[in-house]
This record gives structure tokens, sequence and C-alpha cells, in this order.
């Protein structure tokens, strides 16, 4: 069991949230899907595409002294939380450090593992077992510490998706109340996923150009942006560019105002490549703006940004 491969249980997209009383309700966490699996005091980490995670995150190793058994395999989403909501982009911070120890872990941002359901405890497994009733193994088997959270469930998917929209957060995942746990990257309508929006606020570090003219906005944020995590220089990085939302006045504005704030080089660590006519005008990233996107890209890049009003 403890070397065993397991790929997750994987829901459906649906637009419209699944509004049903065979359904309960959780957050959608905005995060990396994470396998735990726990034998006596061993612990071992493995993600959606079965890469082994375990000494990315030393925090979990604690996991086992918090499950009431002496073998289990639990799932769960990985988040680092920024402004007390998930931040996906900070979470890639961690995965880009690699390996750490303990005292190295302190110093990059923290990750709390957020679980939601349980296949294999002391021996049995419980992939047939109905969602609710895993549900229950999994309450009475784990202790929550302050790296370890159960994930709660509603029977009101529309005000949680309120709920969740008004917090910034990705949505909310609709479950068969008496479904069983089906592994795979097959996606099933026992579970439905509803996704949200995203905004946030990125720093602006240059202009595309056309021919000399403006076309779209160069989006950046900082890494290690954070007080508290000590020790570490900032960098911006590059996660994309921007043109929806902008009429052709206000990108006109921006080039008027960018010449007192250019730059002779890219404040980027990851600055864009060229493309075809496409040059760049680099700015001072010291003016931010609100964007709104579907969600990230494994490249760590927006997907769909268009700019907020």
């Amino acid at each position: 069991m403890f070397d065993k491969k397991i790929v997750p249980m994987e829901p459906q997209a649906k637009k419209i949230l699944e509004k049903n009383s065979s359904f309960a309700y959780q957050v959608k966490w905005d995060g990396i899907r994470l396998l735990a699996f726990g034998k006596g005091t061993k612990i071992r980490l493995q993600s959606r595409s079965q890469k082994d995670k375990t000494g990315l995150y030393p925090e979990l190793a604690m996991l086992p002294g918090l499950v009431t058994a002496e073998s289990f395999i639990l799932d769960g989403e990985l988040v680092s939380l920024q402004d007390k909501r998930p931040s996906f982009y900070t979470l890639m911070q961690r995965e880009r450090a690699g390996k750490v120890n303990i005292s190295g872990a302190i110093r990059l941002p923290p990750v709390h593992y957020m679980l939601f359901d349980i296949l294999f405890i002391d021996g049995a497994w419980l992939l047939n077992e109905p969602w609710k009733v895993r549900q229950e193994i999994l309450k009475e088997s784990v202790t929550e510490n302050g790296s370890l959270y159960l994930t709660s469930s509603y029977g009101d998917g529309k005000r949680l998706l309120q709920a969740v929209k008004e917090l910034g957060m990705e949505g909310v995942v609709a479950k068969k109340k008496d479904s069983p746990y089906i592994p795979g990257p097959r996606k099933s309508s026992y579970w439905l996923k509803t996704k949200l929006e995203q905004t946030l606020r990125a720093y602006v570090g240059g202009l595309a150009l056309r021919n000399k003219n403006p076309i779209s906005l160069l989006l950046g944020l900082y890494e290690n942006d954070d007080a508290k995590i000590s020790g570490l220089e900032k960098s911006l990085r590059y996660i994309g560019s921007v043109s929806s939302g902008l009429t052709e006045k206000e990108l006109g504005n921006w080039y008027e105002r960018s010449q007192k704030d250019s730059l002779n080089a890219s404040p980027f660590i990851n600055p864009p490549p060229a493309r075809g006519e496409r040059e760049f005008l680099w700015l001072k990233p010291h003016r931010k703006v609100k964007v709104v996107f579907n969600e990230w890209t494994t490249g760590l890049k927006l997907r769909a940004p268009r700019l907020a009003r």
C-alpha cells in the first residue's frame, strides 16, 4: 500500500452550480493535489501526476502523529495562504525552492494541507464506501493542527459559492453523498466543480508595442513580496500581458506616462520573448492594476486576463 501509485479522483467541470439535495458542497482549493501515504511513522506525498513530493514539504512529516491509524491514504489539496486566502503563485515559490529542511522551510512561504477524503485505513480500502461514510471516517481519524485542516462540507451550495466569490477564492465542488471514490484521470460526474473568475493586483513592468504603438501591458508579481519571508531577495516575475479591458486611449495614456518611468533593461527575471514585430518598452514597476483571469497555467501565466473595472 505505502508504495502504490494512485491517480486521484477528478471532478467534471460545470459552469452552473449543481443544486441537488443528493450533493454536498466543499470549497475548491487553489493549490496542488496531494495524496498522503502513511505507514507507522513514515509518510510519502504523491502529486496528481504521481511524482514524489515528500522532500518538498517537511512540515507534513508530522502527519502520522495526527492520524489514529497504523496505515492510511489521505486525499487533499496543498495550499499557501496570502491575505487569508489560497495563493497558487505563492505556493509555486515553494515548489521552485526544491527540497528543503525544516529550518529552510520556515523562511519560505508556509503550506497547509486541506484534507477532503480518505482512501485506505489500517488494511481496509474505502474506495467503494459512500462519500458520506468516508467523511465520517476521516473526521474520526484525523486531528487538525496548524498545517492540517479538514475541509468542511455544506448543504447550501449557492450560499457557499457566494461566500467563496466574496473572498476571491477559486470555486466550489459538489460531491454526491453516496458516491464511491473512483481513481484515475477520467473525470467523474459524481464530483462537479464550478470555478469562478479570480482577481489580483499586478505590477506593470512594461508595454508591448507594435509599430511603435502600445498594444498591451506587461504584468508581474514580486516573488517573496512578504516581510515575513526573511533572507530572500525580491524579484519580479512576468505573469503575462493584458490588453482586454483597455481602450486605445487608455493605452495611449500609459505610453505617455511611461516616458518618465522607462528603463533600459527588463525588470522581470523572466522577460517575455520578442515575437514578430512586437517590441517592448520596459518600465519601473511601481504602478499596479487590478486584473480578472480564469486560472493560472502550469507555467505561472494568467489565462484569459482582462483589466478589471
